[in-house]
């Protein structure tokens, strides 16, 4: 299917529009586009990278950030950092961060997701999103000497076959890895021998998000939206960046009627039969709804937007962890 056609996009009849073709944008799109009376349309603002291998060849992580498939993003500037900001990379290409990030395969702790379902969200506790982690999954499972030497731990039970992302553990590792286990277990750290099964504390072997037979990236592009990119109700446009979340009032309340993007330098609408699902990340997500007149109305009118929604929670109490590299080399006495 066409990935930049914009006539042969807007001469769809949508019920369902995805702003973002991301981690999240792509599963959701590619997952309502099995029903064949569901016609989804992609927003995506970057390109696709298809063959580039920045992205797809894992040895390479890293190098496409601060690239032409990052959205350039900064924080705001920290105090516990001396007043300085940093680099906030987030993915402007099909497949989103997911193109971007290090490939590491990981699941948070069982009190992460049970603190959202403390809160009212029914289902979206440990147990309820368990078979949804498992399903997403082809875990491929290391051989006893792999195990033996990298201490690539599992327990089949919390893993998933058949899934579209390819999980597997690194083939080689660093000189330093032989000796990580046991410096940490000196240092009061112990191996966790099961760190996908609701708690992620200690030390581990990583899983990675790689295809084994070919060593290249699995993410959200090649492993949900391309095996099924020819689907006739699945129609994607890239470099199309969403503007607004277009709606009208209708008595008391506003319904969502389309999406507002810019293409090539101009204003679009699209129009929706059903509904717009935002799927533009952490970042980008409460700025549309915000652009739309979605949020608080002081941080709406400090920003010249009209308040439609009043909904003081958007783009509030995001949080974000530190990461800490230490490459290591040899010391060498001259």
């Amino acid at each position: 299917m066409p990935e930049n056609d914009l006539k042969n996009f807007l001469s769809n009849k949508f019920t369902h529009i995805v702003v973002g073709g991301g981690t999240a944008g792509l599963v959701v799109a590619t997952r309502l586009s099995e029903h064949p009376d569901i016609t989804v349309g992609i927003l995506e603002a970057g390109s696709a990278a298809w063959d580039d291998p920045r992205i797809n060849v894992p040895g390479r992580f890293g190098e496409a950030l601060g690239s032409e498939y990052d959205w350039h993003f900064e924080t705001t500037k920290q105090p516990g950092l001396r007043g300085r900001s940093l680099p906030f990379a987030r993915g402007k290409v099909l497949g989103g961060s997911s193109a971007l990030n290090f490939m590491t395969w990981n699941r948070g702790c069982r009190e992460d997701y049970d603190a959202w379902e403390e809160l009212g969200n029914k289902g979206w506790g440990w147990d309820g999103m368990l078979p949804f982690f498992k399903k997403t999954e082809n875990f491929h499972e290391p051989t006893p000497d792999h195990q033996k030497e990298h201490q690539s731990h599992y327990d089949p039970t919390y893993h998933g076959k058949g899934g579209p992302i390819q999980s597997t553990y690194s083939v080689n590792f660093g000189a330093s890895h032989k000796h990580w286990h046991a410096t940490m277990n000196k240092l009061g750290v112990q191996t966790n021998q099961s760190h996908f099964s609701g708690s992620n504390v200690g030390c581990w072997t990583t899983l990675t998000g790689v295809t084994p037979e070919s060593r290249e990236r699995s993410y959200s592009a090649t492993a949900y939206y391309k095996p099924v990119c020819e689907r006739k109700n699945l129609i994607l446009l890239t470099e199309a960046l969403a503007q607004e979340v277009v709606m009208e009032k209708e008595g008391s309340e506003w319904v969502v009627k389309g999406v507002r993007f810019t293409h090539s330098g101009e204003d679009h609408v699209v129009k929706v039969e059903g509904e717009v699902v935002v799927c533009g990340g952490s970042v980008s997500s409460p700025q549309l709804l915000e652009l739309s007149g979605i949020g608080n109305p002081k941080v709406l009118e400090d920003a010249g937007v009209d308040c439609k929604v009043d909904n003081p929670n958007v783009g509030e109490n995001f949080q974000e962890h530190m990461s800490q590299l230490a490459p290591s080399k040899p010391f060498v006495s001259v």
